[in-house]
């Protein structure tokens, strides 16, 4: 009886486990660009426009968990710029993908409140 509860509570921890990587999969993927922006915004912010080769690859690691509609706008490329503009499209991407129907209004909202 007590092996038939315990394997039980383990299945639904299982479940409940395997649910809450689904529903927070998009936050984590957002939180990867985020670090990737904020890596990015501080290299032009000090005036380097050149991405370490080190940092490069952290980079582009950092956002495998994305899905390829998104990751296809990534440009892995040695200029800053370059790819921070292309992070960004990496972001609209990833909103769109999440939410086929949103507004690009409702997705500023959306940033703004997960930046908060």
């Amino acid at each position: 009886m007590i092996d038939e509860t315990n394997l039980a509570i383990e299945e639904l921890e299982e479940e409940i486990r395997r649910e809450n990587d689904r529903r927070y999969a998009f936050y984590r993927m957002l939180n990867a660009t985020d670090r990737v922006l904020w890596r990015l915004e501080e290299l032009n912010r000090d005036g380097i426009k050149t991405i370490p080769g080190e940092m490069r690859v952290r980079m582009r690691d950092s956002l495998t968990e994305l899905p390829n509609a998104c990751l296809d706008a990534y440009r892995d490329s040695e200029q800053v710029q370059e790819v921070l503009d292309s992070v960004f499209e990496v972001q609209e991407r990833l909103f769109r993908w999440r939410d086929p129907q949103r507004m690009p209004e409702e997705e500023e909202e959306l940033v703004a409140s997960v930046a908060v």
